[in-house]
This record gives structure tokens, C-alpha cells and sequence, in this order.
């Protein structure tokens, strides 16, 4: 058995068969990792939501909505008996057009190493309700003036700071809390009494400052509505039914507007809500996302996902020290190297919760290039050849960095790395006789050159060496004379 790992080809191809082994066993701790950022993302995750309901939650209005009740009497058969009975109904009317617009001031809340933002808003909403003729409500219907009001939907009423007495017609009328509505949730109303005649236009205003984090949705109700949102945040993400028609965005924050035609949304001006024929409201809400696109880990998973690769690439290093520089690396040598590569995303997910992420990349990067450069240089003896390690660290971190900061171009970016990873392998191993690869020497010289058991001279990396296997025959050099 010693006999057949002496020869050089069969001792290279076990080599590279212990490598790959070790290359598989590291794969477990960098899937460990992977799985500890999705825990640390899952715990900020759970103390952002935290801190948003403690602000206010998140800040959900649909509206604003003209509420009328009715009175029907009808009669229906109990115990084989007819009794009359009094059927309730709504009629539900959409403003003849709304405009909504709403400012957000944004400042983080702090929790231990978390950060989120937060924001108090001030929305001012405006418009004007055509009352609705007496055709638009069933036949034989009593109306009841006392109870007509005008709802707003607010999914968490917490976060409500003020909000000033509706304007409405010249007169000034105040909100309550529970908009008791069929067709909207929980949210806040204001009894208007008796409705001026039919077909009259009755303009309204009203202003409330609410709080919140995460983000703001928004469904304005009306034939025609307008929403306008602007705010001191820099990167919003807009999202729902519909994109704005009109934004604006710069380092200090942005500014949005939306604009609504009847034509575009599948909504009745107005509907009947005992005829069972409400609408989903909500899926016309108009959503700006104050979160991150890209935030810590999610860049620190994209990068655990590039760590077999990263794994490889001092193994590479190492086995071609090997064979082109005729330096006898250990596979344990070859374990700690990798281990230090693996530690590199543990670093990065533990410095980048404490200061901003390029900073935390840089310096997990320093360190562990550093640490693998400075263990290349003692494993190779002090050999030229352990130079190159942190060129092609450094080259790698730098290649990871750029496909980290570019989404759309990462699949690119990383796929052309990684061929050229490949072809250099290729190319530096390409005149080398994997069948017949020299054997490693020993790393003394009990030649001219040194004293016996020292170090002797660095042998030029892919260079020719003279060497004797044992049945005279001489390989890589010149012919040496017997004697």
C-alpha cells in the first residue's frame, strides 16, 4: 500500500480527494452560519414589530365613506306563523372627489443593537359628497337622518395622536371613535344628523396626526381621488394597487403623487350594503414601504451563499503550492485555512449588527486575509509563492463586495468570477502531467547550499527541479553523470 501512494500521480490524486473531503466537512459550519443569520433576521424582525406597535403600528386608512341607514318593514314566518318584522339596511356613498395628502416626519426608535424607523404624520384630507337622490335607495324604505354618518377606516386606532373637528357644509361637527360600518373595520365616525337636500354638494375637510412605523398604506375613496405622501425618508418602496403617477427622491427624502380616475377601479359610487354586495376595499390601498431594500443580512445571507466557493479558493491555492512549488501542506493546514475563511461570515453577521456594513465587511475581510496570509507564510516555510494568498484574497473579497452591491447584475457578476477562477486554475496547471506529477520533497537540503535538516533554496514556482527517484533515471532537470 505505501508502495502505490508513493507514486506521484496516485499520491496527487488522493491529495485532491482529501481536499474535496475536507471542502464537504466545511460545508457544515457554513450552513450553520447560514442558518444563525436567519435566526439573528427572525429576532430584529420580531423587535422591529415590537417597536412599530409601540409607535402605533402600522398606519392603514380607507376612506372616507358617506354611511346611510334605512328601515324596511317586511314580514317572515315563525312557528307557522307570519310576524312583521323591520329589516335594516346602509347605503354607502363614495365622495364625488377626495384629496388626501400626507406628511411623514422619520426618526429611528432604538432597542439594544436594533434600530427602526418610526414616523408621526399629519394628514390633511379634503373633498366633496353629492347627496345621494331618494331613487338611490330601495323602495318603501325609511330613512333615519339621526344615524347618517361619515366613517374612516383605521386598522389601529393606537397610533391616533389628534384629530380636529370635521368641516362640514360651514358647520364643525367631531369625530368618535368605531365607525360601526358593514362594509369598513374598525376606525372613527362623526353623526352628521339630517342630510341637506338631494343633489347638493357638501364640501368637507378635516386634519389628524397620527403614529406609526413600516410603513404607510392608504386607500382614498372617492369618484376622483388624489394622494399625495412626502416625507424625510430616502429610500421608499412603493407598493399596492398601483404605482404613483409623479414622484420625486434625493438624499433628504421623497415625495409621491397618486392619482385616481372612476374609470380605473372597479368601485360603484354607490352600493347598498344589505344586498350583500360590498367591495374589497382594501385591495386598492397605495403602500410606501420605509424598510431597507437591502439590508444587513439580507446582504450577509447573499454572501454566505458564495461560501463554498470562497472555501475553495485557499484550498486551491494550497494544493497548487503543492504541486507547482513543491511545498508539503498537511490536510489539517488545509482545514484550519478553510475554518478561517468559514469564520469570515460569522464576523461579518457579528460586526455588522453593531456598525454600518461596508465597514463590517472591510474589516472581516482584513482580518481573515490577514490571518491566511500570515499562516500561508509559515506553512510554506517562508516561500516567495505563499506571496500570492493575499493578492487572491483580497481579489475575492473585492469581487464578493461589487456582487453584493449590484442585484440585478449579481448572477453576472458572479458567474463571470467564478469562470475566471476556473480558467486560471486551468491555465496554471496546464503543462502538468497529472500522471507523472514530481514527487513533493522533503523541505531540507543537505546539499552545498544549506546544513543538514534547514530550510534550503525556494524553488521557482512551476519551475524545473533536479531530482533522483530512486532508479536513476532523472526528471524535470539534466542528466547527472554517475559517479
Amino acid at each position: 500500500m505505501s508502495k502505490l501512494t508513493d507514486k506521484p500521480g496516485i499520491r496527487s490524486s488522493l491529495k485532491a480527494l482529501t481536499v474535496t473531503v475536507l471542502l464537504l466537512i466545511l460545508l457544515i459550519p457554513l450552513g450553520m452560519i447560514r442558518s444563525l443569520v436567519g435566526e439573528r433576521e427572525m429576532r430584529a424582525r420580531g423587535v422591529a414589530d415590537e417597536i412599530i406597535q409601540g409607535a402605533g403600528g402600522v398606519l392603514d386608512i380607507v376612506g372616507p365613506l358617506l354611511v346611510l341607514p334605512y328601515e324596511k318593514d317586511s314580514t317572515e314566518k315563525r312557528d307557522g306563523e307570519w310576524v312583521p318584522v323591520v329589516h335594516r339596511g346602509e347605503l354607502s356613498v363614495l365622495p364625488e372627489s377626495v384629496d388626501i395628502r400626507v406628511t411623514l416626519d422619520v426618526d429611528y426608535r432604538h432597542r439594544g443593537i436594533y434600530k427602526v424607523p418610526v414616523y408621526s404624520s399629519t394628514i390633511l384630507v379634503e373633498g366633496v359628497f353629492l347627496i345621494p337622490e331618494a331613487e338611490a335607495y330601495p323602495q318603501n324604505v325609511r330613512t333615519r337622518p339621526e344615524e347618517n354618518r361619515m366613517v374612516l377606516s383605521i386598522a389601529d386606532m393606537r397610533g391616533i395622536r389628534d384629530v380636529s373637528p370635521l368641516n362640514w357644509g360651514g358647520g364643525t361637527l367631531d369625530f368618535g371613535p368605531g365607525s360601526g360600518s358593514t362594509s369598513l373595520g374598525s376606525g372613527i365616525d362623526v353623526d352628521l344628523g339630517s342630510l341637506p337636500a338631494p343633489g347638493t354638494q357638501v364640501p368637507f375637510s378635516w386634519s389628524m396626526e397620527i403614529g406609526g412605523g413600516g410603513s404607510v398604506s392608504l386607500a382614498p375613496l372617492g369618484r376622483d381621488a388624489e394622494l399625495s405622501i412626502s416625507g424625510n425618508w430616502p429610500s421608499p418602496s412603493f407598493q399596492g394597487a398601483s404605482l404613483p403617477d409623479d414622484r420625486t427622491l434625493d438624499d433628504v427624502g421623497f415625495s409621491a403623487q397618486w392619482r385616481i380616475p372612476e374609470v380605473s377601479r372597479p368601485i360603484r359610487p354607490m352600493w347598498d350594503t344589505s344586498s350583500q354586495m360590498d367591495f374589497n376595499l382594501t385591495a386598492h390601498t397605495l403602500t410606501v414601504v420605509l424598510l431597507e431594500p437591502v439590508g444587513t443580512y439580507a446582504r450577509t445571507e447573499r454572501s454566505v451563499k458564495y461560501g463554498a466557493l470562497f472555501l475553495l479558493i485557499p484550498f486551491v491555492v494550497f494544493f497548487l503550492f503543492e504541486t507547482l512549488g513543491g511545498i508539503r501542506i498537511h490536510p489539517v493546514q488545509y482545514l484550519l485555512a478553510g475554518a478561517a475563511d468559514a469564520v469570515f461570515y460569522l464576523l461579518l453577521l457579528a460586526v455588522s449588527e453593531q456598525i454600518a456594513f461596508y465597514w463590517a465587511y472591510l474589516t472581516a475581510a482584513a482580518a481573515v486575509t490577514l490571518l491566511i496570509s500570515f499562516y500561508s507564510w509559515s506553512v510554506s516555510g517562508g516561500r516567495a509563492a505563499s506571496l500570492s494568498m493575499p493578492f487572491v484574497l483580497t481579489g475575492a473579497y473585492v469581487w464578493l463586495w461589487v456582487t453584493l452591491q449590484s442585484e440585478d447584475y449579481a448572477l453576472l457578476i458572479g458567474s463571470v468570477g467564478l469562470f475566471v477562477i476556473v480558467a486560471a486554475v486551468m491555465l496554471l496547471t496546464q503543462k502538468i502531467d497529472w500522471y507523472r506529477t514530481p514527487s513533493v520533497p522533503d523541505n531540507t537540503d543537505d546539499g552545498s547550499e544549506g546544513q543538514k535538516g534547514k530550510p534550503g533554496q525556494l524553488d521557482v514556482l512551476g519551475g524545473k527541479r533536479n531530482a533522483d527517484d530512486g532508479d536513476g533515471e532523472q526528471q524535470g532537470g539534466e542528466e547527472v553523470p554517475e559517479g
